[in-house]
This record gives structure tokens, C-alpha cells and sequence, in this order.
């Protein structure tokens, strides 16, 4: 029970937090840096790993990262949503549209890398436990 209710609260912080970081963007001459989102990105990733660690169960951090994404999709497809800027206004607000791209579709990739770290490091605590 705590390992599901550590794995949603990790999805939630990550949601919430990585949605506001994600509209943090930079610009050189006209070309957008969203270094916002890559911030998110790597927030995500992090807890993703730590509450799997945490909990010493691969599952929850399977379960963080899922909880991220649908958090986030939630947000997204809000009808009143105005914080993440859809990939269909590219032309119009460039800046935002790729930072929300970002963020949006680029959530699996933290996720997918965490739980392989933690696959690692927990399969490498079992055999040095014996």
C-alpha cells in the first residue's frame, strides 16, 4: 500500500513541478532553448529512480513513471488547460509548443532510463546481500 501511495506521490511531483519547469525557455536570436523541459526531463527521471530505490521494488518506480504520464496528460488535455502549449501551435508560438512537445512526448525516455538504473542497482543489492 505505502509502495503505491510513494509511487503516485512521486508521479504527482514530478507532474506538477515538471509542468511548471517545462515553460522555462531561453531564446538565442529567434531559436527557442527550452532548457525548462530538458529540467522537467530530468526531474522526472530522478524520482522515477529514487522511489524505486526508495521502496526497493522496481514496480514502483514502473508505477511513478506511469503516474507521471497520466498526470500530465490530464493536464494537457484539460479543456481549461494553460500550461502546456499544444505541438499544433508550433508556427504560432514556436517557444512554448516545442517546450510542451518536449515535456509531453518526451516523458518515456527519463522513465525508461531510470528503471533501468534502478533494475541495476537492486539486482546488484540482491546478489551483494547473498
Amino acid at each position: 500500500m505505502y509502495s503505491v501511495l510513494a509511487a503516485f506521490a512521486a508521479g504527482a511531483l514530478a507532474a506538477v513541478v515538471g509542468t511548471i519547469l517545462h515553460a522555462s525557455i531561453s531564446y538565442a536570436g529567434d531559436v527557442p532553448i527550452p532548457w525548462g523541459a530538458a529540467l522537467a526531463l530530468l526531474l522526472t527521471g530522478a524520482l522515477t529512480y529514487w522511489v524505486g530505490l526508495l521502496r526497493g521494488k522496481l514496480w514502483v518506480s514502473a508505477l511513478a513513471g506511469l503516474a507521471t504520464y497520466v498526470f500530465v496528460a490530464l493536464i494537457a488535455t484539460d479543456s481549461n488547460n494553460q500550461m502546456i502549449v499544444s505541438t499544433q501551435y508550433f508556427e504560432l508560438l514556436p517557444g512554448p509548443a516545442l517546450a510542451g512537445g518536449i515535456w509531453v512526448y518526451g516523458i518515456i525516455v527519463p522513465v525508461i532510463v531510470a528503471i533501468l538504473l534502478a533494475s541495476r542497482h537492486l539486482r546488484n543489492a540482491a546478489r551483494s546481500r547473498g
